[in-house]
């Protein structure tokens, strides 16, 4: 099960320092839900532009296409079927399904690995993609996608 506290978000940074003390005005960003959950957006506010990677945000980035301005849909949670899903923000491949068309994938989640799967509910083949790592599906899942979970990986 994928869950998050605060303190793991923030340790080892100053502002974790300040609000363990409570010393300093520093406030931290709101703590992502201990429970998984499906996003059809990145939290924060990139809606028209591909996600950078030195800031890791908990989601996997799912690609139309190889190209770099293709649309894209992000994820934070497993997902058992990507059926009613579309892809909702880039050029090529806007509006067309993500199931069975995810040709490449972004990982942005620090500790956790992501797993995407042939078929639903995480049956048949599988690809994972570990943190920060961003390629193509592996031929047998690529375009031919329809579900998604996380392992963690610390």
């Amino acid at each position: 099960m994928r869950t998050r506290t605060l303190s793991a978000v923030v340790a080892g940074s100053a502002t974790a320092a300040l609000l363990l003390t409570g010393v300093g005005t520093a406030t931290a960003a709101p703590a992502k839900s201990d429970q998984h959950r499906k996003t059809s957006a990145p939290a924060t506010a990139k809606a028209a532009a591909a996600p950078a990677r030195a800031a890791w945000d908990g989601y996997i980035y799912l690609y139309y296409s190889a190209a770099a301005n293709s649309a894209w849909r992000a994820y934070y949670g497993p997902t058992t079927d990507f059926g009613s899903d579309t892809f909702n923000n880039g050029v090529d491949g806007y509006g067309q399904r993500v199931k069975n068309n995810v040709n490449r994938a972004f990982n942005n989640d620090q500790h956790w690995a992501a797993n995407i799967w042939y078929n639903e509910n995480y049956q048949g083949a599988v690809d994972t993609f570990f943190p920060g790592e961003a390629r193509q599906l592996k031929v047998g899942v690529r375009n031919d996608n329809a579900s998604l979970n996380w392992t963690y990986v610390g």
